[in-house]
């Protein structure tokens, strides 16, 4: 019976992610503001029916009470955030925050799956993650002059990167070395302490960084002085090891770049000074900083060879791709235990073991439709620095999703980066909790501006209809 149960819920979560899928595009394809309010009402329910399938099935497979009370936790948190965030703002983005919502739902199921005491952990970390950078919005509101502070950005990032190089003799903060790249500190003593990687957070203030500096100016010396503070960044970056975040900064930088100026030799340059300086530096170093980076490539174009070793992970992963089929193992029924680091970077082969290939590419279309809606903030912004910063979260999101679901399935060498949302970790769900608020924040600026432009026509068009002056596009007599 239980058998029976689980598969039919399996089968209809999987129905029901197909229209949270569609749905998750058709809203911004629709302009009667009736039919969007529908639609995204439609939106929540289906959330929630989804939600409640994947946990039916958790809680008939692994029969704990804790599932059922983290589940009703999730719930109850859902509902009080989505119904106070939209009641105290009610100008933002209903589509982001349904987004938002769906992929932390879906991380705490996998992770429940995975290991219990890591989805209560994650759960409290969002959480509370939720309730502090809600005031992001209102902060972006109330102070216009963030666009002002390029220089302040641009260094407190740089410093804040080389904090991983504090050594373990500092008492209370030092720096960690986590499978090969030094990108993370610990704070506390090693009884009680929490680890944080400091690049997930530097990409704000490297986004706003640029954003700032290419507002005031596009000019030659402007671009200059940007490249050389984005070449520290990433520099810092090469130094850590940690060639994942080098690649997601330079992406960034180079994509805002372009739109800033639309220029294409700025392009075709920095592609090229990067391959350059990345095959100098691989001769110089290879034997030192880029050893493990040598291993990844290897089983990236090989990983039979070495299938017991280092090739053991990126095997497992599509071994788990590959049995999970179109519908899935079911939740409980796959074999997690066996891909190492299946909390973080790897929960993606996860999710297309025991939720299928369907669920697995609806994942990654939602995902992408939350890069849409970004560039939808971005495109419908009036002022400079805010459509920059738009577009520069957005590139980095969509860069980081092709990273992580690029590396567990082979298309290119694993990097080391998470799934925003879905993977655990303290840093990836706070930095990325704080991205969607500032955009919600440069969302709501934007009909601010919107509304008052329309104010502006409306007094202009009312005096001329009262003769005092001419309406717009009437010729002067």
């Amino acid at each position: 019976m239980i058998n029976l149960i689980s598969l039919l819920a399996q089968y209809l979560s999987v129905i029901l992610l197909a229209v949270y899928g569609w749905l998750a595009f058709s809203v911004y394809l629709t302009s009667d503001e009736k039919k969007k309010g529908r639609k995204l009402t439609a939106q929540i329910v289906l959330v929630f029916l989804i939600h409640f399938l994947w946990n039916l099935i958790l809680f008939m497979r692994m029969e704990s009470l804790k599932v059922l009370l983290l589940y009703g936790a999730e719930i109850l948190i859902a509902c009080i955030y989505m119904a106070l965030y939209h009641r105290y703002y009610p100008y933002s983005s209903r589509a982001i925050t349904n987004n938002m919502c769906f992929l932390l739902l879906l991380g705490y199921t996998m992770l429940t799956r995975i290991n219990t005491s890591l989805a209560i952990r994650q759960f409290v970390i969002s959480a509370v993650s939720m309730l502090i950078v809600s005031f992001i919005p209102l902060i972006m509101l109330k102070y216009h002059n963030l666009r002002k502070y390029y220089l302040v950005y641009g260094i407190m990032g740089i410093l804040a990167l080389l904090t991983v190089f504090i050594p373990k003799s500092v008492p209370f903060f030092h720096g960690l070395e986590v499978y090969g790249s030094r990108n993370w500190i610990q704070i506390g003593t090693d009884s009680l302490s929490i680890s944080l990687q400091p690049s997930e957070f530097v990409k704000i203030l490297f986004v706003f960084f640029v954003a700032s500096i290419f507002a005031k100016s596009t000019s030659f010396r402007q671009v200059v002085l940007a490249t050389c503070f984005a070449v520290a960044h990433i520099g810092v970056l090469v130094l850590e090891k940690d060639l994942g975040g080098a690649l997601i900064y330079f992406v960034v930088y180079v994509m805002m770049l372009y739109v800033a100026t639309q220029r294409s030799v700025y392009l075709l340059l920095s592609f090229g000074a990067v391959i350059a300086a990345g095959g100098f530096a691989f001769l110089l170093f290879r034997n030192s900083l880029f050893q493990h980076v040598i291993v990844r490539v290897n089983n990236w174009i090989d990983p039979w060879t070495n299938i017991d070793s280092s090739g053991y992970q990126i095997a497992q992963s599509l071994f788990a791709i590959g049995s999970g089929g179109w519908f899935g193992s079911g939740i409980g029924q796959g074999m997690p235990e066996l891909i190492p680091v299946r909390e973080s970077d790897f929960i993606f082969s996860v999710i297309s073991e025991e939720m299928g290939l369907i669920a697995a590419m609806i994942l990654i279309l939602i995902c992408f439709s939350v890069f849409i809606g970004f560039i939808d903030v971005s495109m419908k912004s009036k002022m400079t620095f805010y459509k920059n910063m738009a577009l520069g979260f957005a590139i980095c999101y969509i860069f980081q999703i092709l990273l992580n679901i690029g590396g567990v399935t082979k298309f290119i060498p694993s990097t080391g980066v998470t799934l925003p949302l879905v993977s655990y970790g303290l840093s990836s769900v706070t930095s990325t909790l704080i991205v969607f608020q500032i955009i919600q924040g440069t969302h709501m600026i934007s009909l601010r501006e919107a509304q008052y432009i329309e104010r502006e026509k409306e007094k202009i068009l009312s005096a001329a209809e009262s003769g005092g002056i001419p309406a717009p596009g009437e010729a002067e007599e």
